[in-house]
């Protein structure tokens, strides 16, 4: 990638700040801190890159990066700004159930009749010949 495309993040079609700019120092290291993961970091230290500046940056939990295409696909709205601001409201919302691990708890079956098996019922005595 060309030296301008690095430093630049809408060069590859990324999208600017949604919020108000913030100064250059303080996004490149919001950046940092949201996508310096220690798999990135492996990677860059792969390929000789030195990150020993940045080797305290980044999350302390893995991540998870979705598409701003697949979040409007899911809440349709007239600009990505307010795809993404639904998103994080649905996300971050009280009223959201915890998701269980656990499997429910299902009723056991009731057994079918005995009529519907073919056996003869019990409620009569034994035939005899």
């Amino acid at each position: 990638m060309a030296e301008g495309m690095m430093n630049n993040p809408n060069a590859m079609g990324g999208q600017p700040p949604m919020e108000q700019p913030m100064q250059a120092g303080m996004a490149d290291d919001a950046v940092l801190d949201m996508h310096l993961t220690e798999d990135v970091k492996k990677a860059l230290s792969a390929k000789g890159i030195d990150i020993g500046p940045v080797a305290d940056r980044g999350p302390q939990e893995p991540v998870v990066v979705l598409p701003i295409s697949i979040i409007m696909q899911r809440y349709p709205s007239d600009s990505p700004e307010n795809s993404m601001k639904e998103f994080v409201m649905d996300m971050t919302s009280a009223n959201q159930q915890p998701v269980s691990t656990e499997q429910p708890m299902v009723a056991p079956a009731e057994a079918p009749a005995p009529e519907g098996l073919g056996a003869p019922t019990m409620d009569r005595p034994p035939m005899t010949a």
